[in-house]
């Protein structure tokens, strides 16, 4: 989100760290299960270069899904 759409994220994201630990049932129960904030991880450890990296990451490997959907 912050290389995004950083004017989308709340006043104090950077301290909103939350470990949740083993989350097994995250699937089932979703995030509420393992927290009230909507926050499981560490956002103050965010950074610009960091979001574009995995944006960069993801557009790279979906780039052959994208392709047979396109095929299909």
């Amino acid at each position: 989100m912050l290389a995004v759409l950083p004017h989308a994220l709340r006043d104090g994201f950077d301290s909103a760290d939350h470990q949740a630990g083993v989350r097994p049932h995250l699937l089932i129960e979703g995030m509420a299960g393992y927290t009230s904030s909507g926050v499981i991880g560490r956002p103050s450890a965010a950074t610009v270069q960091k979001g574009e990296a995995v944006l960069a990451s993801l557009v790279a490997s979906f780039g052959e899904h994208l392709d047979r959907l396109d095929a299909a």
